[in-house]
C-alpha cells in the first residue's frame, strides 16, 4: 500500500459536473486514504457546501500532521481501538488551538498566536467526529461475541467525553448594523470619481455598483457574484430588480472556490440610481482593454482579466475602505451591509406603518428566508435596540412629571 508523505494539506478540486470536492493530500500530491473515505462517506453525503467540507478537512489535515509528528499510525489506532490517550488529546487541542498560517505583513503578525474559541471548538469537534466515525467502523467490524468490544466502546466513550468536554464556546455577539453617520460615509467614500474613493480608477465603477448592491439590497457577499446578465431585470424601466436564484455546482462557473447562494430566489427591487449604475457598468465591462474576456462569462462581476469575481476580491475591497477611510466601523464587512439594511427596512416599515406580521413576511421574502423564519430577529438588533430607547425615554419622561406614578 503507498505510503502517504507529510505534511498533508487541503487542495480544492471539482468534478465535470461543476461539484466543488475540497480533499485532503499528502506532500506528494496523493490523496490521503482515510480523509477521503470519510468526506466521501459522511462529509459529501450530508450536502454541506465545499466552504464547509473544506473546514472540516483542514481540522482533519491538522490532526495528521500532529500524528505524524508524534509517531502516532492513526489507522492502526483506529483498527485495534487504542484510539487517543488522554494526555495525548490534551497535546492535541493544544495543536489545534494553534494559528496555522503566520503570514509576514505588520497586520498579521499583530495577530494572536491561536485561534479565538469558536473556531477551536469546532475544529476540536470535527476531529472528533472524523476519529469517532473510523473508530465506530472499526467497532461494527467486529464479530459478535469478540471480547474486545466491551472495551473497544469504553474507550470511544472516553475518547468522545475527554476530546470535547469543557471546551469554549466563544461568546455569540449579535452583529448590528452601522449608523447613519457611518452609511453617509461609505456611500461617499464608494461614489465614483469623489476624492475619497480609495479605488483604481478602472475599477471604481464596478466597485460602486457591487457595493450600493450590497447597501441597497442586503445581498449576502455570494448572492451578488452569482448574479448573471439575465438576472438583471427592466434596468431602464420604472420598476428595476435583481433575480437571485440558487445554482450550486454550475459546471460554467470557474471559479475555484464558487460562491454558493444559502437562501431563497426571489426579485429584489432596486432604485433608479443603481439601476443605472449597473447599465453603464454593463457597457464598461465589454470594454477588452480594461476587462479582458468579460464577454464571453455570463456574470455580472468580473475581475480584470474577464473571469468571474471572486470571494476574496470582495473582503479585499471592505479591507480596503476601512483602511483608508477614518470613520468606518473596524466591523464593516460585507454581512454588516446585511444587517444595516434590514435596520433600514425595519425604519421604512415602521415609517410606513406596516404591522409586524407583514413586515415579518415581507422581509423574510426580501432576504430570501423562508415564510416562517425567525432570522430577521438576529439582524435588526441596532433598529431594535433603538426602538426600545425611544420607549425607555418616553416612560422615564413621563415618571418624570409625575403622570405614571
Amino acid at each position: 500500500m503507498y505510503q502517504e508523505v507529510a505534511p498533508f494539506h487541503v487542495k480544492q478540486g471539482r468534478f465535470r459536473s461543476g461539484e466543488r470536492f475540497p480533499r485532503v493530500v499528502d506532500d506528494a500530491g496523493i490523496l490521503a486514504f482515510d480523509p477521503t473515505i470519510y468526506a466521501v462517506h459522511v462529509l459529501r453525503a450530508r450536502e454541506g457546501s465545499a466552504g464547509t467540507m473544506e473546514a472540516h478537512l483542514r481540522a482533519i489535515a491538522l490532526l495528521m500532521n500532529w500524528a505524524v509528528a508524534r509517531g502516532i499510525d492513526l489507522r492502526a489506532r483506529f483498527e485495534t481501538l487504542e484510539l487517543i490517550s488522554p494526555s495525548e488529546i490534551i497535546d492535541l487541542r493544544d495543536n489545534l488551538r494553534l494559528r496555522v498560517k503566520r503570514e509576514t505583513s505588520v497586520e498579521a503578525r499583530a495577530r494572536p498566536a491561536t485561534i479565538g474559541a469558536g473556531s477551536f471548538y469546532n475544529r476540536c469537534r470535527f476531529v472528533a467526529e472524523f476519529i469517532l466515525w473510523h473508530a465506530r467502523s472499526a467497532l461494527m467490524r467486529m464479530r459478535l461475541g469478540d471480547t474486545r468490544l466491551p472495551e473497544g466502546r469504553r474507550r470511544i466513550e472516553q475518547f468522545e467525553r475527554l476530546m470535547l468536554e469543557n471546551l469554549p464556546r466563544g461568546r455569540s455577539v449579535g452583529r448590528e448594523g452601522i449608523d447613519e453617520a457611518a452609511q453617509a460615509l461609505f456611500l461617499q467614500a464608494i461614489k465614483s470619481g469623489n476624492p475619497l474613493n480609495p479605488f483604481q480608477d478602472q475599477h471604481q465603477l464596478r466597485n460602486e455598483a457591487l457595493l450600493l448592491l450590497y447597501y441597497e439590497t442586503g445581498m449576502r457577499r455570494a448572492e451578488a457574484l452569482k448574479l448573471k446578465g439575465e438576472h438583471l431585470i427592466a434596468l431602464g424601466s420604472s420598476s428595476p430588480q435583481v433575480r437571485v436564484i440558487r445554482d450550486p455546482d454550475d459546471p460554467g462557473d470557474p471559479r475555484q472556490i464558487e460562491p454558493r447562494v444559502k437562501t431563497l430566489p426571489r426579485d429584489i427591487p432596486i432604485s433608479a440610481e443603481l439601476a443605472q449604475l449597473l447599465l453603464r457598468w454593463m457597457g464598461v465591462r465589454r470594454d477588452r482593454s480594461r476587462y479582458g474576456e468579460a464577454r464571453k462569462t455570463p456574470y455580472v462581476f468580473v475581475a480584470r482579466t474577464g473571469r468571474p469575481l471572486g470571494l476574496r476580491t470582495v473582503n479585499d475591497m471592505f479591507d480596503l475602505l476601512r483602511k483608508r477611510i477614518g470613520g468606518l466601523p473596524k466591523e464593516l464587512v460585507p454581512h454588516v451591509l446585511r444587517n444595516t439594511a434590514n435596520d433600514r427596512f425595519s425604519a421604512a416599515a415602521d415609517a410606513q406603518g406596516i404591522s409586524e406580521e407583514h413586515e415579518k413576511q415581507a422581509r423574510n421574502y426580501t432576504m430570501g428566508w423562508t415564510k416562517d423564519s425567525q432570522q430577521g430577529d438576529k439582524y435588526t438588533q441596532r433598529h431594535t435596540r433603538k426602538r426600545a430607547e425611544k420607549v425607555m425615554l418616553s416612560m422615564q419622561d413621563k415618571s418624570s412629571v409625575g403622570k405614571s406614578r
